[in-house]
């Protein structure tokens, strides 16, 4: 049979990259496996932590310059807690209580390390995929200010709060679109032959919930259901429109914002993962999350 390398040489692939949780440096490792491989995307997308990598790669950033980047942060170039304003505007009725953290820091470091401002400067064509707030839909962006963009597609409900741009409030795209393969198909910016997705399980898997925080760990599971659920649909629809598409998922050591150390095993995991699925035939994504 044939192996995944022979599959998409010679290929204009178009690169997806889900969400996942400070799935940054597993992207990141995964990207540097697949070009270091010689396999370059004609086409960028993604969704939360897979859309800044995606977007920090179609700008034309090295990836060994992004992956140096990534490890190089730490937890307060981007912890900017926002108590004042979020208690202003929980009796203001404004939208600061949406998350914790007002995100200046994190839009400053993108700013800092992006090399263009605009989707239209970008190297490759690149989607981004947000939660529209304001319109209950999800968002597909391909033109305007990146930062905003990117800063939109990783705000993290709870976390970040919901991102202003062109006057709508946007969140994490990963709520409603996982990993936008059809997205990036529908975009049509730019012709593709096949589609590759690096798809990031949600962490911890399949449990009861229960303790102090059964209704939290709940939902989790919950909406973790059902972006399995609308990626699977999306991988049908991919096959009826006869674009093959292929999904190599990894899984990863957890990462978070006490945990950032963690992020080079991770990074190597993700190559390693590339570099593996390469080297043999394609498998039918599992639909494990």
């Amino acid at each position: 049979m044939k192996t995944l390398r022979q599959h998409l040489e010679g290929k204009r692939v178009g690169l997806v990259l889900s969400a996942g949780y400070f799935g940054f440096y597993g992207h990141a490792g995964f990207v540097d496996g697949l070009l270091g491989n010689g396999l370059v995307p004609a086409a960028w997308a993604g969704t939360s932590a897979g859309g800044m990598v995606a977007a920090f790669a179609a700008a034309g950033v090295a990836t060994p310059d992004l992956k140096a980047m990534i490890l190089s942060q730490r937890r307060e170039h981007f912890w900017d807690p926002d108590w004042l304003g979020i208690a202003v505007d929980t009796v203001k009725k404004g939208h600061r209580p949406s998350g914790l953290l007002k995100g200046d820091r994190f839009r400053a470091l993108l700013e800092r390390h992006l090399p263009v401002k605009r989707f239209d400067q970008t190297l490759a064509p690149l989607v981004l995929v947000t939660t529209n707030l304001t319109t209950q839909a999800a968002l597909t962006i391909t033109s305007g200010d990146l930062a905003s963009a990117i800063h939109a597609t990783c705000a993290y409900p709870g976390v970040f709060q919901a991102v202003r741009r062109d006057g709508q409030l946007l969140w994490d795209g990963g709520i409603v679109d996982k990993a936008p393969a059809v997205a990036l198909v529908d975009a049509n910016v730019t012709k593709l032959d096949a589609l590759l997705v690096h798809y990031l399980p949600s962490r911890g898997g399949p449990k009861d919930p229960s303790g102090a925080f059964a209704y939290a760990s709940g939902m989790s599971s919950g909406f973790a259901a059902v972006r399995r659920e609308h990626f699977k649909l999306q991988l049908e629809v991919l096959k009826h429109r006869g674009v093959p598409t292929y999904v190599v998922t990894s899984h990863l050591p957890p990462v978070s914002p006490k945990s950032m150390e963690a992020g080079k095993d991770a990074m190597a995991a993700g190559a390693e993962s590339i570099s593996r699925a390469l080297e043999r035939a394609p498998a039918a994504w599992e639909g494990a999350d």
